[in-house]
């Protein structure tokens, strides 16, 4: 397999660039990836609501929260939120008050040229805002996780850089029901080389029912975050960090508890020649419960970037493949292994030009629905909905603007 150039999957590391110096003027907009799905979540009755951003008329780039009937595929309402530069969100959750509403992060500009901070939106059932608010707000930061506490609040977890001269750590925030602050911790390495910076990034969290909290990202990366090592960490319920694993070279892009107490971590793995999407599973320590990380892919690139474990204890990914066989020249990729992380099949779906998956859910009917962004025909938010066979079903998938 060939690793044509160093990629990093997500619209954080793909396309924030635009987003983020993406000045308060529509014809600003690049006419691809305009629009995008970065992740998505089940509702109350049994919908989907999709995280990502969209073009607004007077403002570039929007964060977007997009109701969709899983049945029909139809925009049940869709809405956007922002101040007067470029916003997104890179993760989505149901509101921990069980009132059907929703919390979302990702970042918010300040400024024209690009100074993100970390963003919350608190949303009700309607998609009506409620609650706008940034963090960090003199420094570079975005949120790339959020889940929610037992007992009040939310955890999210991104990056930070306090000044242009500084490394970039790992970024905790702990937050009330209300969004007010309860504690923010940084870790991350020091670089010893003023030009060479240190770039640290936390992409997944779960809570630990006993207490704390795994983390899943990048860390030790050089400029671009290449060099990086795929890492799990457990911190304590106040922040503090108890342990570091890394498992080679690339990015932890999502993880989640195993139904048999373990963790399992996918993403993307970067070696000598290859760039692949991987999977592994380790115990509640972080060590390996499988002898080496199951990878995927063949020619060119892949990448897991959203992964689940499924309905029938086996585990589903989706991401992105640069397969000289595919349709374009990005694929949604959607993998599917049993319990051991062994492949059972694979799919790609897409048209003639880029497209990319990062969202996967599974609905209780065990199909699966996967958002992403689509540059085939348009720029559109994706948003397919295939059977556990990788089927599309009739009718399906769905380009939303």
């Amino acid at each position: 397999m060939k690793k044509i150039l160093f990629k990093t999957a997500l619209l954080s590391l793909v396309i924030t660039g635009a987003l983020t110096s993406c000045n308060n003027k529509a014809e600003d907009t690049p006419e691809q990836f305009a629009r995008g799905g970065n992740n998505l979540t089940m509702t109350d009755d049994g919908n989907l609501v999709i995280a990502g951003y969209n073009t607004s008329s007077t403002h570039g780039y929007q964060a977007a929260l997009v109701k969709v009937n899983t049945t029909t595929g139809d925009t049940i309402w869709s809405k956007m939120y922002g101040g007067s530069y470029s916003d997104a969100f890179f993760n989505v959750i149901r509101s921990r008050k069980n009132d059907g509403g929703y919390v979302a992060t990702g970042f918010s500009n300040k400024a024209n040229g690009g100074s993100p901070s970390l963003l919350i939106v608190m949303a009700d059932a309607a998609g009506k805002q409620s609650k706008f608010l940034t963090y960090a707000s003199n420094s570079y930061s975005e949120g790339m996780s959020i889940v929610s506490n037992a007992d009040s609040g939310y955890l999210v977890g991104g990056f930070i850089q306090k000044g242009s001269a500084s490394d970039r750590d790992l970024y905790l925030l702990r937050l009330r029901d209300d969004g007010t602050v309860i504690w923010e911790k940084s870790i991350g390495a020091k670089s010893t080389n003023n030009y060479d910076k240190v770039n640290d990034a936390i992409y997944g969290i779960v809570a630990d029912p006993a207490g704390g909290y795994y983390l899943t990202g990048s860390i030790n990366g050089g400029y671009n975050m290449e060099d990086g090592k795929i890492f799990l960490m457990k911190v304590s319920a106040n922040g503090d960090s108890l342990w570091t694993k890394t498992y080679g070279s690339g990015f932890g892009y999502s993880l989640t508890l195993t139904s048999d107490g373990g963790i399992a971590i996918s993403g993307s793995v970067i070696n000598a020649t290859s760039q692949d999407a991987f999977l592994l599973k380790t115990d509640k320590s972080g060590n390996l419960l499988w002898p080496a990380a199951k990878t995927f892919g063949s020619t060119g690139y892949q990448y897991g970037a959203s992964m689940i474990q499924t309905s029938d204890g086996g585990f589903a990914f989706t991401g992105i493949s640069e397969e000289s066989n595919g349709f374009g020249l990005h694929d949604v990729y959607f993998v599917r292994t049993n319990a051991s992380g062994d492949k059972t099949w694979e799919k790609v779906y897409g048209g003639s030009d880029n497209d990319q998956g990062y969202g996967l859910v599974q609905g209780s009917d065990d199909n699966f629905y996967i958002t992403g962004l689509t540059n085939s025909g348009g720029s559109y938010i994706f948003l397919n909905k295939v059977d556990n066979s990788g089927a599309q079903v009739a009718g399906w998938p769905k380009n939303i603007r």
